[in-house]
């Protein structure tokens, strides 16, 4: 079994999440909307869709990452609303009828029919997104009322609808059919916490209030070694030892993709060997990580201006606090409104975090060791 997956993590390679698990599954019986947000690769769709298969209720997952104009959105979520109706019936004609009732009643203007075996929704073509989405909802929470069933749509990486021109429409849409669902709830989730910041709590947005709010963090050392112990012993009949351990956290720093990344390279590496790695081969195996993603990483600087790489590499290297200070400016050569500056956008791109006591760090382990890389010689710590 793969303990240490990439991408979702079910089962048995699914780690910690107790308390947010249990605030989740508390938060769907009560029929609690909920916004779940943290940094890109945290496990939120993991975390959701573990409770989800926990419960054995009825759901959809749309992601709309995707998703760059109102249309698309309105084709994520209506295929997303299709493949929830398919799943809450075992009967196609009997759900068809249902459906088509609906919009008969309402006088909408779709057309309903089957794609194989799977009922198909097709708005009007020159109907307004909003609207078909609205329409869409609604038809499905009709659907789940006659049925006296729940079931969960899960929308991931909600915050793209916040950037688009009809936004305040298409929110207000869903706003309307989530402040009357009883039997439909909806989980939203997103990496972009700035924007889904604005988008729930502006009085002035349409899902002000709307959801209880779940942020993930990332997971404590001691469920990590709990964790990562339990497997050791069925490949090495031993723990790791404490130098290991401490030594993946600072690497990774708990980030819970990277942990990921690390030791399933670990365990690739060093499973037919007759104990776990020591600190040497974890150190090597995470510069492998390094010169392996370098053109990633590369990339994603590439996006940024000088000033914003300037102050990144900065942080990296260990100043995080008093930045626009003369010390910080004379190292970066850039001025104090400049710092502020990109200080702003690196938070809103999600690239730097700000702690309670004021202090910056870098979100992503990999940035920062690789800053730290290739920065070496040229940039020095405080």
């Amino acid at each position: 079994m793969d303990y240490f997956p990439l991408g979702i993590a079910t089962g048995n390679a699914f780690c910690n999440r107790v308390n947010e698990r249990q605030r989740l599954v508390k938060n769907i019986k009560a029929h609690q909307h909920t916004l779940i947000t943290s940094p890109r690769r945290y496990g939120k769709t993991s975390l959701v869709l573990f409770v989800l298969e926990k419960l054995g209720i009825p759901y959809s997952k749309v992601d709309l990452f995707v998703a760059l104009d109102a249309k698309a959105c309105e084709e994520q979520l209506i295929h997303g609303i299709q493949n929830l109706l398919n799943k809450i019936s075992s009967h196609p004609e009997r759900m068809f009828r249902l459906v088509r009732d609906y919009f008969a009643q309402t006088k909408k203007r779709w057309t309903i029919g089957f794609k194989g075996v799977h009922l198909e929704l097709i708005p009007d073509s020159e109907s307004d997104a909003a609207i078909n989405i609205m329409d869409a909802l609604l038809a499905l929470e009709s659907v789940l009322a006659k049925k006296r069933q729940r079931a969960v749509l899960f929308i991931d990486e909600f915050q793209e609808i916040g950037v688009l021109p009809s936004a305040k429409a298409l929110e207000g849409a869903i706003r309307h059919v989530a402040q009357e669902t009883k039997y439909l709830l909806l989980i939203f989730s997103g990496s972009n916490r700035h924007l889904l910041t604005h988008m729930f709590d502006d009085k002035s947005r349409p899902l002000y209030m709307l959801c209880e709010r779940i942020i993930l963090d990332r997971i404590q050392e001691e469920h990590y070694v709990d964790f990562i112990n339990k497997i050791a012993m069925k490949t090495w009949k031993r723990h790791f030892s404490i130098e290991a351990f401490a030594e993946i956290f600072i690497l990774t720093e708990r980030h819970p993709y990277y942990m990921n990344v690390l030791c399933n390279a670990l365990w690739k590496s060093c499973e037919d060997k007759s104990h776990p790695p020591d600190v040497n081969e974890i150190k090597r195996i995470w510069q492998e990580y390094i010169y392996i993603e370098r053109t990633r990483i590369s990339r994603e600087l590439s996006y940024l201006s000088f000033g914003q790489r300037k102050i990144l590499t900065a942080i990296s290297f260990g100043h995080t606090t008093e930045l626009t200070g003369k010390n910080v400016l004379q190292k970066v050569g850039i001025t104090g409104p400049s710092v502020i500056n990109a200080l702003e956008v690196l938070e809103e791109r999600d690239l730097v975090g700000k702690k309670d006591d004021g202090s910056y760090f870098i979100i992503d382990p990999l940035m920062k060791a690789s800053l730290q890389h290739f920065y070496q010689d040229s940039f020095e710590k405080p």
